[in-house]
Protein backbone atom coordinates (compact mmCIF):
# COMPACT_ATOMS: atom_id res chain seq x y z
CA UNK A 1 0.00 0.00 0.00
CA UNK A 2 1.19 3.74 -0.66
CA UNK A 3 0.65 6.93 0.92
CA UNK A 4 -0.73 8.30 -2.38
CA UNK A 5 -3.54 6.01 -2.32
CA UNK A 6 -4.88 7.17 0.92
CA UNK A 7 -4.79 10.92 -0.15
CA UNK A 8 -6.25 10.03 -3.26
CA UNK A 9 -9.01 8.41 -1.41
CA UNK A 10 -9.45 11.35 1.18
CA UNK A 11 -9.48 13.60 -2.08
CA UNK A 12 -12.20 11.70 -3.77
CA UNK A 13 -14.04 11.59 -0.42
CA UNK A 14 -14.36 15.49 -0.42
CA UNK A 15 -14.85 16.12 -3.97
CA UNK A 16 -17.32 13.51 -4.52
CA UNK A 17 -16.54 13.10 -8.20
CA UNK A 18 -13.82 10.87 -9.58
CA UNK A 19 -12.88 13.58 -12.51
CA UNK A 20 -12.64 16.16 -10.25
CA UNK A 21 -10.61 14.55 -7.48
CA UNK A 22 -8.09 13.34 -10.13
CA UNK A 23 -7.86 16.85 -11.33
CA UNK A 24 -7.20 18.05 -8.24
CA UNK A 25 -4.73 15.44 -7.92
CA UNK A 26 -2.90 16.09 -11.21
CA UNK A 27 -3.68 12.61 -12.25
CA UNK A 28 -5.66 11.06 -15.25
CA UNK A 29 -8.95 9.51 -14.14
CA UNK A 30 -7.97 5.71 -15.11
CA UNK A 31 -4.93 5.84 -13.19
CA UNK A 32 -6.53 7.95 -10.03
CA UNK A 33 -9.94 4.78 -10.59
CA UNK A 34 -7.05 2.21 -10.31
CA UNK A 35 -5.16 3.83 -7.60
CA UNK A 36 -8.61 3.63 -5.68
CA UNK A 37 -9.13 0.28 -6.78
CA UNK A 38 -5.78 -1.31 -5.42
CA UNK A 39 -6.50 0.78 -2.33
CA UNK A 40 -10.24 -1.48 -1.70
CA UNK A 41 -8.37 -4.46 -3.06
CA UNK A 42 -5.60 -3.94 -0.17
CA UNK A 43 -8.29 -3.07 2.42
CA UNK A 44 -10.32 -5.84 1.67
CA UNK A 45 -13.62 -3.82 1.31
CA UNK A 46 -15.53 -1.94 -0.76
CA UNK A 47 -14.77 2.02 0.02
CA UNK A 48 -16.74 3.82 -2.56
CA UNK A 49 -20.51 2.90 -3.73
CA UNK A 50 -20.12 3.71 -7.66
CA UNK A 51 -23.95 3.28 -8.46
CA UNK A 52 -24.59 6.39 -6.97
CA UNK A 53 -24.12 9.93 -8.72
CA UNK A 54 -22.18 11.63 -7.21
CA UNK A 55 -20.31 8.39 -5.57
CA UNK A 56 -21.05 7.65 -2.13
CA UNK A 57 -18.97 6.07 0.31
CA UNK A 58 -19.94 2.65 1.92
CA UNK A 59 -20.40 2.42 5.61
CA UNK A 60 -16.88 1.23 5.52
CA UNK A 61 -15.62 3.84 3.81
CA UNK A 62 -16.87 6.29 6.33
CA UNK A 63 -15.05 4.19 8.86
CA UNK A 64 -12.23 4.40 6.88
CA UNK A 65 -12.27 7.96 6.09
CA UNK A 66 -11.49 9.00 9.85
CA UNK A 67 -8.54 6.18 10.64
CA UNK A 68 -6.99 7.71 6.77
CA UNK A 69 -6.98 11.34 8.12
CA UNK A 70 -5.06 9.78 11.29
CA UNK A 71 -2.86 8.23 9.80
CA UNK A 72 -1.20 11.02 7.12
CA UNK A 73 -1.76 13.20 10.00
CA UNK A 74 0.93 11.32 11.23
CA UNK A 75 3.48 10.17 8.85
CA UNK A 76 3.43 13.96 8.13
CA UNK A 77 4.27 14.96 12.11
CA UNK A 78 6.52 12.20 12.16
CA UNK A 79 8.57 13.54 8.69
CA UNK A 80 8.22 16.89 10.47
CA UNK A 81 9.44 16.18 13.50
CA UNK A 82 12.66 13.99 11.93
CA UNK A 83 13.87 16.98 10.33
CA UNK A 84 13.70 19.35 13.33
CA UNK A 85 10.63 21.17 12.24
CA UNK A 86 8.85 23.38 15.05
CA UNK A 87 5.38 21.95 15.24
CA UNK A 88 3.46 23.74 17.73
CA UNK A 89 3.80 27.79 18.73
CA UNK A 90 4.81 27.76 22.64
CA UNK A 91 0.67 29.37 22.99
CA UNK A 92 -1.21 27.38 21.09
CA UNK A 93 -3.77 24.86 21.66
CA UNK A 94 -5.00 22.54 19.15
CA UNK A 95 -8.66 21.80 19.50
CA UNK A 96 -10.82 19.26 17.54
CA UNK A 97 -14.68 19.98 17.99
CA UNK A 98 -18.21 18.58 17.20
CA UNK A 99 -19.15 21.27 14.59
CA UNK A 100 -22.71 21.64 16.85
CA UNK A 101 -20.34 22.69 19.75
CA UNK A 102 -18.29 25.06 18.25
CA UNK A 103 -21.37 27.55 17.58
CA UNK A 104 -22.71 27.16 20.24
CA UNK A 105 -20.63 26.34 23.02
CA UNK A 106 -17.40 26.87 22.17
CA UNK A 107 -17.62 30.72 21.47
CA UNK A 108 -18.46 31.49 25.68
CA UNK A 109 -16.26 28.62 27.16
CA UNK A 110 -13.15 29.95 25.57
CA UNK A 111 -13.61 33.09 26.29
CA UNK A 112 -13.40 32.60 29.78
CA UNK A 113 -10.71 30.23 29.47
CA UNK A 114 -8.58 33.08 27.38
CA UNK A 115 -8.77 35.40 30.50
CA UNK A 116 -7.46 32.69 32.07
CA UNK A 117 -4.88 31.66 30.19
CA UNK A 118 -4.29 35.27 28.46
CA UNK A 119 -2.32 35.13 25.26
CA UNK A 120 -3.32 31.63 24.55
CA UNK A 121 -4.68 31.31 20.97
CA UNK A 122 -6.33 28.17 19.87
CA UNK A 123 -6.32 26.68 16.54
CA UNK A 124 -9.99 24.91 15.93
CA UNK A 125 -10.96 22.06 13.69
CA UNK A 126 -14.66 21.09 13.22
CA UNK A 127 -15.04 17.34 12.79
CA UNK A 128 -17.20 14.64 13.42
CA UNK A 129 -16.11 12.39 16.90
CA UNK A 130 -14.42 9.44 14.92
CA UNK A 131 -12.45 12.06 12.88
CA UNK A 132 -11.42 14.23 16.10
CA UNK A 133 -10.46 10.95 17.91
CA UNK A 134 -8.33 9.76 15.52
CA UNK A 135 -6.75 13.77 14.83
CA UNK A 136 -6.38 13.00 18.85
CA UNK A 137 -4.58 10.03 18.53
CA UNK A 138 -2.65 10.50 15.54
CA UNK A 139 -1.35 14.01 18.03
CA UNK A 140 -2.89 16.02 15.71
CA UNK A 141 -4.58 17.79 17.96
CA UNK A 142 -4.31 18.62 21.85
CA UNK A 143 -7.44 18.11 22.91
CA UNK A 144 -11.34 16.55 21.83
CA UNK A 145 -14.16 18.85 22.73
CA UNK A 146 -17.13 16.25 21.90
CA UNK A 147 -20.68 15.53 22.76
CA UNK A 148 -21.12 11.56 24.90
CA UNK A 149 -23.73 9.26 25.59
CA UNK A 150 -23.05 6.26 27.81
CA UNK A 151 -24.50 4.09 25.67
CA UNK A 152 -22.50 5.78 23.03
CA UNK A 153 -19.12 5.52 24.30
CA UNK A 154 -16.23 7.82 22.88
CA UNK A 155 -13.71 4.39 21.36
CA UNK A 156 -10.49 5.93 22.86
CA UNK A 157 -8.77 4.44 25.64
CA UNK A 158 -9.47 6.30 29.33
CA UNK A 159 -6.01 5.74 30.35
CA UNK A 160 -4.17 7.16 27.61
CA UNK A 161 -6.95 9.92 26.88
CA UNK A 162 -8.92 11.16 29.93
CA UNK A 163 -11.15 13.84 29.87
CA UNK A 164 -13.22 16.14 32.10
CA UNK A 165 -16.95 16.90 31.79
CA UNK A 166 -17.56 20.22 30.67
CA UNK A 167 -21.37 20.59 30.96
CA UNK A 168 -24.47 18.59 30.11
CA UNK A 169 -26.89 19.89 27.38
CA UNK A 170 -30.60 18.68 26.67
CA UNK A 171 -31.27 16.91 23.16
CA UNK A 172 -35.20 17.22 22.24
CA UNK A 173 -37.54 16.53 19.58
CA UNK A 174 -38.51 20.19 18.03
CA UNK A 175 -41.54 21.46 15.62
CA UNK A 176 -41.90 24.77 14.40
CA UNK A 177 -44.79 26.36 16.33
CA UNK A 178 -48.39 27.81 15.51
CA UNK A 179 -49.50 30.87 16.35
CA UNK A 180 -50.99 29.74 19.79
CA UNK A 181 -47.43 28.18 20.47
CA UNK A 182 -48.46 24.79 20.10
CA UNK A 183 -46.31 22.31 18.04
CA UNK A 184 -47.28 21.81 13.97
CA UNK A 185 -45.77 18.13 14.37
CA UNK A 186 -46.64 16.15 18.12
CA UNK A 187 -45.29 12.87 18.56
CA UNK A 188 -45.70 10.67 18.18
CA UNK A 189 -48.04 10.18 15.05
CA UNK A 190 -50.45 8.30 13.46
CA UNK A 191 -49.85 5.34 11.39
CA UNK A 192 -51.95 6.68 8.25
CA UNK A 193 -50.08 9.96 8.54
CA UNK A 194 -46.48 9.56 9.74
CA UNK A 195 -44.71 12.66 10.82
CA UNK A 196 -41.83 14.28 8.46
CA UNK A 197 -38.89 13.41 9.99
CA UNK A 198 -36.09 15.84 9.56
CA UNK A 199 -32.56 13.11 9.89
CA UNK A 200 -29.22 13.61 10.25
CA UNK A 201 -27.04 11.70 7.97
CA UNK A 202 -25.68 8.67 8.23
CA UNK A 203 -22.13 8.07 10.23
CA UNK A 204 -22.65 11.27 12.37
CA UNK A 205 -23.35 11.16 16.34
CA UNK A 206 -26.69 12.40 16.54
CA UNK A 207 -28.10 9.55 14.11
CA UNK A 208 -26.92 7.29 16.59
CA UNK A 209 -28.49 9.24 19.33
CA UNK A 210 -31.65 9.91 17.34
CA UNK A 211 -31.73 5.91 16.50
CA UNK A 212 -31.42 4.82 20.30
CA UNK A 213 -33.83 7.01 21.11
CA UNK A 214 -36.29 5.78 18.63
CA UNK A 215 -35.17 2.44 20.02
CA UNK A 216 -36.36 2.59 22.79
CA UNK A 217 -39.35 5.14 22.31
CA UNK A 218 -41.44 5.57 25.14
CA UNK A 219 -44.54 4.47 22.82
CA UNK A 220 -45.13 3.43 19.14
CA UNK A 221 -44.80 6.09 16.62
CA UNK A 222 -45.01 6.84 12.92
CA UNK A 223 -42.47 9.22 11.20
CA UNK A 224 -41.66 9.38 7.41
CA UNK A 225 -38.04 10.39 6.91
CA UNK A 226 -38.00 13.30 4.32
CA UNK A 227 -34.97 15.03 4.76
CA UNK A 228 -31.18 13.96 5.84
CA UNK A 229 -28.36 17.01 7.00
CA UNK A 230 -25.12 16.54 8.28
CA UNK A 231 -25.00 19.96 10.91
CA UNK A 232 -27.55 20.64 13.56
CA UNK A 233 -27.76 24.35 12.12
CA UNK A 234 -29.35 22.77 9.25
CA UNK A 235 -31.64 20.67 10.65
CA UNK A 236 -33.09 23.82 12.85
CA UNK A 237 -33.81 25.94 9.45
CA UNK A 238 -35.49 23.23 8.26
CA UNK A 239 -37.84 22.95 11.60
CA UNK A 240 -38.39 26.61 11.68
CA UNK A 241 -39.69 26.74 8.28
CA UNK A 242 -42.19 23.99 9.25
CA UNK A 243 -40.79 20.88 7.05
CA UNK A 244 -40.74 18.98 9.75
CA UNK A 245 -39.29 17.39 13.30
CA UNK A 246 -35.87 17.30 14.34
CA UNK A 247 -33.60 15.95 18.06
CA UNK A 248 -31.69 18.99 18.50
CA UNK A 249 -29.50 20.15 21.24
CA UNK A 250 -30.89 22.78 23.28
CA UNK A 251 -28.97 25.69 23.03
CA UNK A 252 -28.97 24.80 19.70
CA UNK A 253 -32.53 26.60 19.49
CA UNK A 254 -32.45 28.18 22.35
CA UNK A 255 -33.02 31.65 20.94
CA UNK A 256 -35.79 30.34 18.48
CA UNK A 257 -37.65 28.70 21.91
CA UNK A 258 -37.21 32.28 23.45
CA UNK A 259 -39.27 33.68 20.45
CA UNK A 260 -41.69 31.12 19.96
CA UNK A 261 -40.35 30.24 16.98
CA UNK A 262 -39.85 26.48 17.17
CA UNK A 263 -41.35 24.55 20.63
CA UNK A 264 -40.51 20.06 22.02
CA UNK A 265 -42.29 18.30 19.60
CA UNK A 266 -43.03 16.04 22.42
CA UNK A 267 -42.45 14.75 26.05
CA UNK A 268 -39.09 14.62 27.97
CA UNK A 269 -39.64 11.06 27.76
CA UNK A 270 -38.59 11.42 23.63
CA UNK A 271 -35.31 13.00 24.57
CA UNK A 272 -32.31 12.71 26.52
CA UNK A 273 -29.00 14.55 28.22
CA UNK A 274 -25.58 14.63 26.45
CA UNK A 275 -22.19 15.69 28.19
CA UNK A 276 -19.54 17.54 26.92
CA UNK A 277 -16.38 15.93 27.06
CA UNK A 278 -13.04 17.09 26.40
CA UNK A 279 -10.24 14.58 25.91
CA UNK A 280 -6.30 14.82 26.07
CA UNK A 281 -3.82 12.63 25.47
CA UNK A 282 -1.91 12.22 28.60
CA UNK A 283 1.38 11.61 26.69
CA UNK A 284 1.14 15.46 25.64
CA UNK A 285 3.19 17.76 27.64
CA UNK A 286 3.04 20.59 26.23
CA UNK A 287 3.40 23.72 28.58
CA UNK A 288 0.17 25.43 27.35
CA UNK A 289 -2.08 21.85 27.58
CA UNK A 290 -0.90 21.62 30.86
CA UNK A 291 -1.44 24.58 31.84
CA UNK A 292 -4.91 24.63 30.02
CA UNK A 293 -5.73 21.08 31.71
CA UNK A 294 -5.04 22.31 34.97
CA UNK A 295 -7.21 25.55 34.97
CA UNK A 296 -10.15 23.27 34.26
CA UNK A 297 -9.41 20.20 36.87
CA UNK A 298 -8.10 22.77 39.11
Amino acid sequence: MEIEWIEDFLCLAEARSFSRAASIRHSSQPAFSRRIQALESWLGVELVDRSTNPPTLTPSGRAFRGFAKGIVAQLYQARDQLRGKTQIPPREIRIAIAYTLSLTFFPDWFAELHKCLGGTTAKVSEMNVMEGASALMAGEVDFLICYHHPRLPVLLDLDRFPYIGLGKESFQPYSAADERGEPIYLLPGQRDAPLPLLSYAPGTFFIHVVDMLLLNAPQPYALDCCYQGQMSEALKAMVVAGNGIAWLPEKCVMKELIEGAVTPAGSEKWGTELEIRMFRCAENRHPVVERCWDLLTG
